[in-house]
């Protein structure tokens, strides 16, 4: 049986990690959280404290952090030193702490690295971002025969009403939202990225991965997958007032289980959040 520790099990990506993990009977699980407890057993813990951290990872041991903590795009215009502590110093302290008994980290990073200059990057394409929030999450991959990072972008629900991802943003609209033509994506949902850690906690992959189907969609035709799946009777208007591509292709194709369709993973999601519908009503309400 395998120890996993996740961090940030409150958040968007966490706590679909934590659902994901916690009923398979290969895997013994603890979760930690910053502020709110996802279930009795989370653990309450800041990481910038890290004498505490390290202490609840020396005595757990895990044989595998996966790493779902992250400062967004606002949070690193805000707060850039939090956002530079965070994002670009930590993973590796993290991996330090895991060398110290033969541990593993999965990292999650994004693809914000770059500019969305060109599109359709791959594993070895140039970081070019100019933010802070890009550069932080490049200076945090790690680049490892001993641990992983799983490049991807990733849309799904929050349990916070005041959360920032494009889903989050879209449940909680009426009427007309523009949608952008010019703007591409090319990541998973976060139900879908949790299929795929728990098959690196099973299969162990080392190095840095991008985590796509490989098919760019426009922001307007993702908002319009929204609309269908979800039945928000949402107008959704084409805009093409932002051009940007940070689309992923990956090198390594045979590596994962193949990514399926974006409307296949909205409805996955959906039924997620069907079969946990207490979770979300309260967040959005729309959604019961």
């Amino acid at each position: 049986m395998k120890k996993v520790l996740i961090l940030g099990s409150t958040g968007m990506l966490g706590h679909q990690v934590y659902f994901k993990l916690k009923d398979n009977p290969a895997i013994h699980l603890m979760d930690l959280s910053f502020r709110n407890k996802l279930h009795e057993n989370t653990v309450v813990c800041d990481i910038t404290d890290s004498k505490k951290l390290s202490e609840i990872i020396q005595d757990y041991m895990p044989d595998v952090i996966v790493n779902c903590i992250g400062i967004l795009i606002k949070g690193s215009q805000f707060n850039p030193k939090n956002s530079i502590f965070i994002n670009a110093y930590f993973p590796h302290w993290l991996t330090a702490e895991a060398d110290n008994y033969g541990g593993q980290v999965i990292h999650i990073s994004t693809d914000c690295v770059f500019s969305g200059k060109k599109g359709g990057y791959l594993e070895s394409d140039f970081r070019d971002a100019d933010d802070v929030y890009g550069r932080g999450k490049a200076l945090g991959e790690l680049f490892s025969k001993k641990h992983l990072t799983l490049r991807t972008s990733i849309i799904g629900p929050e349990l916070k009403v005041n959360g920032e991802g494009l889903f989050h943003w879209f449940m909680n609209q009426t009427g007309d939202v523009n949608g952008y033509t010019e703007a591409y994506w090319g990541g998973v949902t976060t139900t879908e990225l949790a299929k795929v850690i728990e098959e690196c906690i099973e299969h162990p992959r080392f190095g840095l991965y991008h985590i796509t189907n490989g098919s760019p969609i426009s922001k307007f035709e993702l908002l319009k997958l929204f609309n269908s799946s979800f039945k928000r009777c949402i107008n959704v208007q084409p805009f093409e007032g932002k051009k940007v591509d940070k689309s992923l292709k990956t090198e390594f194709e045979t590596e994962f289980k193949q990514i399926p369709t974006y409307h296949e993973m909205i409805d996955e999601m959906k039924m997620f959040m069907e079969s946990n519908s207490s979770l979300y009503i309260p967040i959005y309400p729309s959604f019961g």
